[in-house]
């Protein structure tokens, strides 16, 4: 009995650290990765900033949230949502995607992040890099365990 219920553990930990994130396109069709997807896809990216949530700073690193829109927006998106596991949203604008170079961080420490870390997924402005944005509204597009990337075109906005 023991080993069943170790084997039934290591098969649900196994998902959690290869947690799905759904990719909503411009034309409205969806897609699913996990994190290997994404690390085979993608070059990561990192820093080290602090954050208002804790008291030193943290490395973190990511996908350049620039690359996910040349990777799956078109030459007309202009935003993306970042939706978390409890329906929390954020949307920022290509402009500051472009302006302040965030990512979607991976890993935090050099480990990955387990939901009850903030995981899998978050959002990361470095902002150490640009204080201007260690504010509330940017720390408020900070989202963290997400599940859901929104790509919004304006080619396909009246279909939404």
């Amino acid at each position: 009995m023991r080993y069943w219920i170790a084997l039934i553990i290591s098969f649900w930990c196994t998902s959690v650290f290869s947690a799905s994130l759904t990719i909503k396109l411009p034309d409205n069709s969806t897609i699913t990765v996990d994190r290997e997807d994404l690390l085979k896809e993608f070059d990561t990216q990192a820093f080290s900033t602090h954050l208002p949530w804790f008291a030193n700073s943290y490395r973190f690193a990511g996908i350049p949230v620039t690359e996910l829109i040349k990777r799956y927006g078109n030459n007309d998106t202009y935003a993306i949502t970042f939706a978390a596991l409890n329906d929390y949203q954020a949307t920022i604008s290509v402009n500051d995607i472009k302006k302040y170079s965030p990512i979607m961080a991976l890993t935090m420490n050099g480990k990955e992040m387990r939901v009850r870390h903030k995981g899998p997924y978050w959002m990361i402005f470095n902002l150490d890099q640009f204080p201007e944005i260690d504010n509330a509204d940017y720390h408020a597009k900070m989202v963290w365990q997400i599940d859901e990337l929104i790509i919004h075109s304006r080619t396909h906005e009246h279909q939404n």
